[in-house]
Formats: structure tokens, sequence, C-alpha cells
């Protein structure tokens, strides 16, 4: 039996099956998930789990070339910015408004729904090869 890192099966399965380039988007619960997405719904109750723990064990699990995030997050939201901004600083960065978020959320292999109801926690991960200068700061223990 598996007794450490995400124990989802689901969650699990779909991460090791991304590969360079795939998109995995971790969204809050207030975030209506566009129709035709694989979904993975993790929500118990409010709060658990947070977004931030949920990015913290994806990120122990898969390396990450670049994220991109819902833009009023920089506004509403700036302590959480800041906070993804430390865990991935040799990442690419893009915001996108609700719309081209939207749509491109579309494209993710699959959406990992959190119970967060903190202001705008919404992100696209994208995988990257085990190159090193990602790899480096992936030590995010709980």
């Amino acid at each position: 039996m598996k007794k450490t890192g995400i124990l989802n099966v689901e969650l699990m399965k779909e991460l090791t099956a991304l590969r360079h380039g795939d998109e995995i988007a971790i969204l809050d619960a207030g975030l209506a998930i566009p129709n035709g997405c694989k979904v993975i719904d993790l929500a118990l109750v409010k709060g658990i789990p947070t977004f931030i723990d949920t990015i913290k064990a994806v990120l122990n699990e898969i390396v990450v070339e670049k994220f991109i995030y819902f833009a009023p997050m920089e506004t509403y939201n700036p302590e959480m910015f800041k906070t993804l901004g430390e865990m991935m600083p040799k990442q690419q960065q893009e915001g996108l408004i609700l719309p081209d978020f939207v749509e491109r959320v579309k494209g993710t292999k699959v959406v990992v729904r959190t119970a967060e109801f903190g202001s705008c926690c919404n992100i696209i991960l994208v995988s990257a090869s085990g190159l090193q200068k990602y790899v480096d700061k992936y030590d995010l223990s709980f």
C-alpha cells in the first residue's frame, strides 16, 4: 500500500500520465467548470483541501515549466499570487482574464476542484520534462 504522496488513485493516475506540455487545472470551489472537462473533485467541506495544499501535493509529484493563473488573483488575492511565485520561482508565468482562462481550462487533461473559498484561486500547471532547473525547488513537504 502506498504510504506517502498523493493517495487519491484517480488524481495520481492522471499525474502519472502527464507528458511534456500537458496541462492540469487546479480550481477553487467557485469557478464554474466548463462542460466536457474531466474532473477530479477533491472538495470535502469548505476549506478541505485548500488550494495551496493541493498545489503543494501536485508539485511534489510532477515537474512544471509554466503556470497560468487567473489574472484577477494579482488584484484580489495578492498574497496567494506572491505565494505561487515563491513556490515556482523558475517557472514562466502567464495571467489570463476570465473568458481566456475558462477557454484554456477546456483544453486541460484534467480539472482538479478544491474546497478553496478564497478569492481567484485558479491555476493551470504546464508539465515539463525532468529538467533539473525546474525540479530543484520542489520539496514542498507538509
